[in-house]
């Protein structure tokens, strides 16, 4: 079902745009194009920022970062449509609607944080105690603090908010694990 989703959104990127010429439209690119150099000051001062909110270290190297179609973020995390407009694959980066402006919308930046909080706590030894969908659950439980954090730190006022029933860890594994 997922390639069949996938399929068609390519299909529908490469359909003619009405009232702009063949030259002008643009094939969707085949692989994701990454943002990491454009958004490098942002992305510098938000792990910075976790820096000071956490016992994370800013990495020397930047994590990829993709700004994609939502469509396709969706088609790469889950089973059946979804909201999901942000993620962190490891050993792919981050992916990041292409709606979102982490430049100049301090909430889509928090949400950019969010994600590098878990490019942060890929294999960090704090959670090796936890297996499955516990360890899973106490990432995004600190991703989302950490992400209230900042936008506090920042003066916003809106907050995020961890939706407790995501992760029922009893015995059943949760569709955030690996």
């Amino acid at each position: 079902m997922v390639r069949v989703r996938f399929i068609v959104v390519l299909l529908l990127c490469s359909v003619a745009t009405p009232n702009v010429p063949a030259s002008a439209q643009v094939a969707a690119p085949a692989e994701p194009f990454s943002a990491t150099d454009e958004l490098e000051p942002v992305l510098r001062s938000l792990f910075a920022a976790i820096s000071l909110l956490s016992d994370y270290q800013a990495p020397e190297t930047l994590p990829p970062v993709f700004q994609v179609p939502q469509p396709l973020i969706e088609a790469k995390i889950c089973d059946d449509p979804c909201s999901v407009s942000a993620a962190y694959v490891p050993r792919e980066g981050v992916f990041l609607a292409e709606n979102l402006d982490p430049v100049d919308e301090p909430w889509d930046r928090s949400v950019l944080l969010h994600e590098l909080v878990h490019s942060l706590q890929q294999g960090h030894p704090k959670f090796a105690r936890l297996t499955g969908c516990e360890r899973e659950r106490a990432k995004e439980e600190e991703a989302y603090a950490i992400q209230n954090a900042y936008l506090a730190m920042i003066g916003a006022a809106q907050r995020a908010v961890f939706y407790d029933g995501e992760f029922e860890c009893g015995g059943v594994e949760s569709a955030h694990s690996p």
